[in-house]
């Protein structure tokens, strides 16, 4: 199951929040290369790891084995920020029912090759909707590779391009609008074979305070 950790309790957590830096830069840079991430430490943090995101942390027992992070619109994003370019001059949608999901991560050193669809991406991937289902959004937006956008597509996303692929450090990306459906997350599940839900929606603890996923702070 997905543990959801607001950023703003991330001190709560800051053992699991350390291995999920951790499992970041071990998944993107040293898996994927993003070099211009790699830092003597080991974790992979940046700009936009601060109160107002949300982790959806992935654990085989205290193993992080996937990741997404969610960033409101309504404040600076990486597509706003980092690399406006891909959008080519289009305008993004943004707003405060609409999220920015990035750092999308799932480990392939923990893939038996038994499966045709790794069902650790799975519940990571219906996490995400689940997440946007319980936040009221309408959609997020999404810059990756167009194979993916392929995938979003047959998992029941609606999913908009934005622009052509740009090239971006050697590789297309693509920015898209996701759009949620009534049936995505459901989806998602039946298409990697899954039982649900996938998420965990966290119980309010002492010291936190209430979260972002009870209703009556949506």
């Amino acid at each position: 199951m997905i543990k959801l950790i607001e950023g703003r309790y991330g001190r709560v957590h800051a053992d699991l929040m350390e291995r999920v830096f951790r499992f970041r830069h071990r998944f993107f840079v040293d898996h994927l290369k993003w070099e211009a991430l790699r830092r003597p430490d080991g974790r992979e943090i940046d700009a936009f790891d601060g109160p107002d995101c949300v982790h959806l942390v992935g654990l085989d027992g205290d193993e992080v084995v996937s990741y997404a992070r969610l960033l409101a619109t309504t404040r600076p994003h990486l597509q706003s920020h980092v690399y406006p370019q891909i959008l080519q001059g289009a305008v993004a949608p943004t707003g405060p029912r609409i999220y920015e999901w990035t750092r999308c991560a799932a480990a392939p050193w923990k893939r038996d090759g038994t499966r045709a669809l790794d069902p650790i991406s799975g519940y990571q991937f219906a996490a995400v909707a689940e997440a946007a289902e319980r936040l009221g959004l309408d959609g997020l937006l999404v810059q990756t590779h167009p194979i993916i956008v392929e995938r979003l597509i047959s998992i029941g996303w609606d999913v908009e391009p934005l622009a052509l692929p740009f090239p971006y450090d050697g590789k297309p990306l693509m920015p898209i609008y996701a759009r949620l459906t009534p049936d995505t997350a459901a989806t998602t599940l039946a298409v990697y074979g899954l039982a649900g839900p996938a998420l965990e929606v966290p119980a309010e603890r002492p010291g936190e305070g209430p979260s972002l996923w009870t209703p009556a702070d949506r």
